[in-house]
């Protein structure tokens, strides 16, 4: 970002420039440590003092008439016990709940867009569907809400979407 801002030609004209930094240290080591972790105690120090750099040389670049805008895409929770869940224990559940012998009903699960993919003749096979596998981890006191591929599609094709 700095290299960018001291070869870019920002603010030599009246049309304002608009830079984006997707500064990701803290969500990859929040999601694999916790938010309540040295490991992010530490990172978030050493983004704070990056951010600094940054600032400097967009100021040295610009002067201090520049608008900064800094966003966060979600928390998360401690690593308190019974707080933090992750993939592998909830594809194990789904496995001793409806599949204990086999434990091939989930073929994959994307944790970062908590996207499970399930296979669904082994689904058929075993008496179920999609919408008991919702109705199960719903009642997880972990999890907020499931939503099957038809309802997603449904949604998606609603009025007034």
């Amino acid at each position: 970002m700095i290299a960018m801002i001291e070869h870019e030609p920002l603010g030599e004209d009246s049309v304002a420039d608009l830079l984006l930094l997707n500064y990701k240290g803290a969500d990859f080591v929040g999601h694999r440590y916790g938010p309540d972790s040295n490991e992010l105690r530490l990172t978030l120090g050493e983004m704070d003092r990056n951010l600094a750099r940054i600032i400097d040389a967009l100021e040295a670049r610009v002067g201090t008439d520049y608008l900064l805008a800094v966003t966060a895409d979600h928390g998360m929770p401690s690593a308190q016990p019974g707080r933090r869940h992750f993939a592998p224990e909830v594809v194990d559940m789904l496995h001793q709940q409806f599949d204990p012998q086999a434990q091939q009903l989930v073929t994959l699960y994307e944790p970062e867009n908590a996207q499970m993919f399930v296979d669904e003749d082994r689904l058929s096979h075993l008496g179920l569907t999609l919408g008991d596998l919702a109705r199960f981890l719903e009642a997880q006191p972990f999890v907020f809400a499931v939503f099957t591929q038809e309802e997603v599609r449904r949604a998606a094709n609603a009025p007034g979407l």
